[in-house]
């Protein structure tokens, strides 16, 4: 009886531990975008669709999630930001992602509160 419950802790123990060293090997960076507006949409337009971006519901704040590189990552391109005027009932996210692809090379947009005010800022590579 004995035997086999160390036997069952040492199990146990060796399978934890290399969950633990699967994850070490993963290698998951992580990126603060900000505000959770079209969250996952960016973090796959930042770094590939392998990544993942989530939401925390209590700070309201998006994290990106995405695979690390082996050796040193290239330089990304530096980010610019402009906007496209106000997201409203009639021009939202869509229309907005929309209009900073028109207005910019490679453009993404997203509609950002600013107190009760919903502009549409666009995200491009300067």
């Amino acid at each position: 009886m004995e035997k086999s419950l160390s036997l069952m802790v040492f199990i146990i123990f060796s399978i934890m531990l290399a969950s633990v060293e699967n994850k070490v090997k993963a290698n998951t960076c992580t990126e603060g975008l900000g505000n959770c507006q079209q969250c996952d949409e960016r973090c796959k337009a930042n770094h590939g669709p392998a990544a993942k971006g989530g939401c925390d519901p209590k700070f309201q704040l998006c994290t990106c999630y995405y695979p690390c590189g082996q050796g040193p990552s290239p330089p990304q391109p530096k980010k610019c930001y402009g906007g496209a005027g106000v997201c409203s009932d009639k021009c939202g996210p869509q229309c907005c992602n929309q209009n900073c692809a028109q207005k910019y090379n490679q453009g993404t947009g997203f509609c950002d509160s600013i107190g009760h005010t919903y502009l549409c800022k666009c995200q491009y590579n300067c």
